[in-house]
C-alpha cells in the first residue's frame, strides 16, 4: 500500500462510512472533505490507486482520512487496481466501519467489497453514473450484452442496500435491469462551482492566461482528447459553419492522444480560431465557462457529464448530445441549450447554427441556465443527499441495533 492516513480514534469513528473510489479526482475529494468538515459521520476514502503524478485533475484530501490500496511498483500501470489482492482485502476487513458507499462496480475489488459487506451485514450503497442510453440497439451483440447484464446485475442489486444514480437516465438504467424502486435514491456528482466568483473574474485576465483574444465570441469545451469525446465532429462543424469569419473562436481545455490529429484537422484555424489549450487548472475552468457564449460537449456518450452542470451553474448555454445524462436532466432546447443526435455531425452543425443564428439569443439564456441548475442541484446536492441517505435510508440504522 502507498500513502495512508489512519482512521481517527475519536468517538465519531464509530460512525465511520468507507467510500470506495478508483482515483482521487478533485470533484470527489472536495466533496469528501466537505462532508467530513461537518463532523456528523467520518467518511473514510478508500482509493484503489494513487493520484497520477503531475495531474491537475487529481488531488489529495485535505482533511479526510484515506488510504491508497494500489501500489504502482507492485500492480503495474494506471489500471493496477484491477489486480488488488489479499493485502487490500485484509485492510478492509480490519477497518472498523459501520457502512460503505462504493463508487461503481467496474472492478473485481469493488464487487468483492459489496459481497463482503453483504456477508457481514454491513449496509452498503452503490453510487453510480450508469445511463440507459448506452443500452439501446437491436444488434445481436447488444441483445446478448443486455441478457448477460440482467444476470450479472442481479447479484450487484442483491448485495447493495441502496442504488444511488446521479441522473434520471441512471434511474432508468437500474429499473430496466430489475432494481426495485424502493432501493433507488437520487443524488448527483458534487459541483463546487462558485458562480459569483467565476463571473467576477475579468474576461481579459482569464483570456490572456490562455492566449485568447478578449474580443472574440467564445465557444468552450472541456474534455479529454480521446475518441469517445468525438471532438472531430466539432472541428468539422465549426469549420463548416464559417464562424471564424464572424469573430467566433472555439477553445478546448484538455489533453490526450488525439491532440495532434485534431490540430491537423483544424488546419489553418489551429492556433487562431480553434485553440487546444492543453490541461487547464480546475480553478480556471468555471471562469472560462462563465466568459464563454456557449459550452459544447460533443461526446459520443456521457454517463453523466459533470462539465454540463458546471457550465449551467455559471449561466452558459450548453450544446450536447441526447445521450448525455446531465444534459437530459438540464438542457431545455431553446431555453438552456440545444441537443443533437449522437455521432451525427450534421445534427451538431444544425444545433450550432441555431445557437449562433441570433447572437444575443445565447446571452439571454444565462438566467434560465442558472435557475435550472439551481433548482436541480438543490434537489440532488450530495452534501445534502448523502447525509440523508446515511442517516435515514440505510446506513446508520445499523447503529441503532
Amino acid at each position: 500500500m502507498t500513502e495512508q492516513i489512519h482512521p481517527s480514534k475519536t468517538p465519531a469513528a464509530r460512525n465511520r462510512v468507507i467510500w470506495v473510489q478508483n482515483k482521487p479526482n478533485h470533484y470527489f475529494v472536495e466533496m469528501l472533505d466537505s462532508l467530513n468538515r461537518r463532523g456528523e459521520v467520518e467518511y473514510f476514502g478508500v482509493f484503489l490507486f494513487p493520484t497520477p503524478a503531475g495531474s491537475a485533475i487529481f488531488q489529495i484530501p485535505a482533511c479526510s482520512p484515506h488510504v491508497f490500496l494500489g501500489d504502482p511498483t507492485k500492480h503495474g500501470g494506471p489500471v493496477g487496481y484491477k489486480r488488488l489482492g489479499e493485502e487490500a482485502r485484509e485492510f478492509v476487513r480490519n477497518l472498523d466501519f459501520c457502512a460503505a458507499i462504493v463508487g461503481g462496480y467496474d472492478s473485481r475489488f469493488k464487487r468483492w467489497v459489496l459481497g463482503y459487506c453483504k456477508s457481514q451485514g454491513i449496509p452498503t450503497a452503490l453510487f453510480v453514473d450508469s445511463n440507459i442510453r448506452a443500452e439501446r440497439g437491436r444488434s445481436i451483440r447488444k441483445k446478448l450484452k443486455r441478457f448477460a447484464k440482467r444476470i450479472f446485475l442481479r447479484h450487484i442489486i442483491g448485495h447493495a442496500n441502496a442504488i444511488i444514480p446521479c441522473n434520471r437516465s441512471g434511474v432508468a438504467y437500474w429499473r430496466y435491469y430489475g432494481c426495485p424502486a424502493s432501493k433507488i435514491t437520487r443524488s448527483t456528482y458534487y459541483c463546487a462551482v462558485d458562480a459569483g466568483a467565476a463571473l467576477a473574474v475579468s474576461r481579459g485576465d482569464v483570456f490572456a492566461r490562455y492566449g485568447l483574444e478578449p474580443r472574440c465570441k467564445l465557444i468552450f469545451t472541456a474534455a479529454r482528447l480521446v475518441p469517445a469525446k468525438a471532438l472531430h465532429l466539432m472541428v468539422e462543424a465549426f469549420m463548416e459553419s464559417g464562424l471564424a469569419e464572424r469573430g467566433w473562436a472555439w477553445a478546448v481545455a484538455g489533453d490526450g492522444p488525439l491532440r495532434q490529429a485534431l490540430e491537423l484537422q483544424a488546419g489553418k484555424l489551429n492556433g487562431t480560431a480553434i485553440r487546444f489549450l492543453g490541461v487547464v487548472a480546475p480553478v480556471d475552468i468555471p471562469s472560462l465557462m462563465a466568459q464563454s457564449e456557449l459550452f459544447v460537449l460533443p461526446s459520443v456518450y456521457e454517463p453523466h457529464g459533470i462539465v454540463v452542470t458546471e457550465a449551467m451553474a455559471v449561466g452558459t448555454p450548453v450544446i450536447a448530445n441526447k445521450d448525455c445524462g446531465a444534459a437530459r436532466d438540464l438542457v431545455r432546447p431553446g431555453k438552456t441549450g440545444w441537443l443533437y443526435s449522437p455521432s451525427d455531425g450534421a445534427s451538431l452543425l444544425l444545433a450550432l447554427r441555431e445557437a449562433v443564428g441570433t447572437e444575443r439569443k445565447a446571452a439571454n439564456m444565462a438566467a434560465s441556465c442558472r435557475e435550472e441548475f439551481t433548482k436541480w442541484y438543490t434537489r440532488y446536492d450530495p452534501l445534502v443527499r448523502i447525509p440523508e441517505i446515511v442517516r435515514d435510508a440505510l446506513l446508520l440504522r445499523q447503529l441503532e441495533r
